[in-house]
């Protein structure tokens, strides 16, 4: 593997954070950053890492003090490491099949676009499967009234992109197969995927890293379950050149 030490002693002028930032948007798949820093780097790498959608992973292989080492590759290279780290690639997965879809309708090539769509509708499917009927009922959170606890908002944006990803099949399936009549709701899912995982991941996921790290147990059990869901899909993800 290509390894590429970075010293924070060495960043000049530039904060910590902005300087390794500049690195780790380089990474690529088979590569390794070996990071030097004189500091506990763990606040960095989270916010870091949040910054680049969960895109790298990283460790601590040496502590401090008073020197830290940090092993930080892309997250594709190593496998998931819990059930929330799983179901945010999945994120990925789902977006990158829906953007490829998109970026050929836009281009007006629906003959390539409808095959990542399909693939992207049978993703999205099993990866609601797996939150609404595996994770939700047992990582039971406090509910509202209102609907606007994290949970409820969860259940109702997935049933929002079900319905728009229902339409376009359903238009997809009566032969309409015209770019410019398709891209809109093309648009509306893409907005709809950007705002809710977002919110997912910030608002939701970390109660459940919370209740998963309180019982050990419970996360093992859930990890196979959704991970069978999501494997599931790998297949056809690969047909079309997403993994």
């Amino acid at each position: 593997m290509d390894v590429q030490q970075i010293d924070l002693a060495e960043r000049g002028e530039r904060t910590e954070h902005s300087y390794l930032l500049g690195y780790l948007r380089e990474l690529t798949r088979g590569q390794e950053i070996a990071v030097l820093a004189h500091d506990d780097p763990r606040i960095l790498m989270d916010a870091l890492t949040l910054e680049l959608r969960n895109g790298i992973y990283w460790d601590v292989v040496e502590a401090g003090p008073p020197a830290w080492r940090v092993r930080v590759r892309r997250r594709e290279d190593v496998a998931a490491s819990d059930l929330v780290d799983l179901l945010t690639r999945d994120h990925l997965r789902v977006d990158h099949l829906f953007a490829s879809a998109l970026h050929r309708c836009n281009a007006g090539d629906m003959a390539a676009a409808l095959p990542c769509f399909r693939v992207y509708a049978s993703c999205l499917r099993r990866h609601v499967e797996a939150e609404n009927e595996i994770v939700v009922p047992v990582l039971s959170l406090p509910r509202s009234p209102r609907g606007d606890d994290p949970t409820s908002i969860m259940l109702r944006e997935h049933d929002e992109i079900i319905e728009h990803t229902v339409m376009i099949e359903e238009m997809v399936d009566e032969g309409m197969d015209d770019a410019g009549m398709l891209a809109p709701f093309f648009a509306i899912i893409s907005g709809q995927l950007a705002k809710h995982e977002w919110r997912e991941e910030n608002n939701l996921f970390p109660h459940w890293v919370r209740l998963l790290r309180h019982d050990p147990a419970i996360a093992a059990e859930l990890f196979p379950r959704v991970q069978a869901l999501v494997r599931a899909g790998d297949e056809a993800a690969a047909s079309v050149g997403i993994e």
